[in-house]
């Protein structure tokens, strides 16, 4: 990632400092003097500055490798160059501060979506996110029917409306096609743009929370969509904490799938949940009596599979968490995985149906 300082000094030239975990290169620009001593600091206060070590030049580049910067926290480096100015002490530093945000190398959900059958009334698609942390996360939200039969589904929602709504239950968002979105220019210009013109789309602005997006068809019409929210802003201090969507789970192609995408560098720890019978405290009156989870890795593979949660190996690990299920046919995964493409499937046993949540929890 590069940043962008200004070292200003009488000849004020912008900079190029470019940060990654093990090295910093600061690119000496415009009018700016040959240095005769480059040197690069550290703080996490933006106050308290640590020697981080001197640069070696080659040409306007002066570089510091062999570096072990955290991965988990927001670091502000600068560079100070010194140059002879016949001044008594022998030299001038110029300096400047610049944000390193290092979060990006953290494991983060960056895209998560699911696909399901969209019924009518309790059995619509609902899915929930939610945003932590501090500031305004940029978002888009799709509903996608009619191109899913680009990749074999021959019953898709062919016209899928999305409301989102904000913790308070109130719609802060409706789109029903795309097209007609007031900054559907933007939408094209995040290149997520749906392919259909008959779905929908909402890019927007959120504050940490909790949100859901629904999915209806339009005049009640009905088959399988796909629900999707994209982080546009990975730098922000805001991220996506979870997953969770709720809908009817059928057999074959009409089971729930569930997709999220891990960014970064690390592994990501998230426990992954299909909730069926406990529903009915919510008033869910045809709930999944018995769902199965299976994980995907991007290639297909199964990479985790459970039934009932208290059977999983780690269970403790489970109750641990927090994030227990409540009911004991519930299934629950709790795994570290790799930055990468995953997929959890919700079916029910012995081919049973009903409404079922297919959730994901990012704990760390």
């Amino acid at each position: 990632r590069s940043l962008f300082a200004r070292l200003s000094n009488d000849t004020a030239a912008l900079q190029n400092l470019a940060v990654t975990q093990t090295t910093i290169t600061w690119t000496r620009g415009g009018s700016s003097p040959q240095f005769t001593r480059v040197t690069f600091e550290s703080s996490n206060d933006n106050v308290n500055y640590t020697l981080l070590g001197n640069g070696t030049v080659a040409g306007s580049n002066w570089t510091l490798t062999g570096l072990n910067l955290p991965t988990r926290q927001n670091i502000y480096i600068r560079a100070r160059g010194y140059y002879p100015s016949g001044q008594e002490n022998g030299s001038e530093s110029i300096t400047e501060s610049v944000r390193n945000a290092f979060a990006l190398q953290q494991a983060l959900l960056g895209n998560i979506s699911t696909r399901a059958f969209v019924q009518t009334g309790d059995n619509v698609m609902i899915g929930g996110f939610i945003i932590t942390g501090s500031g305004q996360k940029r978002m888009i939200v799709r509903a996608i029917g009619p191109s899913l039969v680009n990749f074999g589904i021959t019953d898709p929602l062919q016209d899928p409306t999305l409301e989102l709504h904000d913790h308070t239950g109130a719609v802060i968002a409706f789109n029903d096609n795309w097209m007609d979105a007031p900054n559907r220019q933007e939408i094209i210009d995040s290149g997520l743009a749906p392919s259909n013109n008959l779905e929908s789309a909402i890019l927007t602005s959120l504050s940490p929370g909790n949100y859901t997006a629904i999915v209806r068809g339009v005049n009640n019409g009905t088959g399988i969509a796909l629900v999707e929210g994209y982080d546009l802003d990975p730098t922000a201090g805001s991220k996506l904490g979870n997953l969770s969507t709720r809908a009817f789970v059928q057999t074959g192609d009409n089971v729930m799938i569930g997709g999220f995408i891990i960014t970064g560098a690390e592994q990501k720890r998230l426990i992954v949940r299909a909730i069926g019978p406990s529903l009915t405290q919510y008033g869910i009156t045809n709930p999944l009596a018995d769902p199965t989870l299976e994980l995907h890795n991007g290639s297909g593979t199964v990479i985790g599979f459970n039934n009932n949660w208290m059977d999983a190996p780690n269970r403790q690990e489970i109750i641990d968490s927090g994030l227990a299920p409540s009911d004991n046919l519930e299934s629950a995964i709790l795994t570290s995985l790799s930055p990468g493409n995953y997929t959890a499937i919700v079916r029910g046993v012995n081919g049973g149906t009903g409404v079922a949540l297919v959730e994901v929890y990012g704990l760390n």
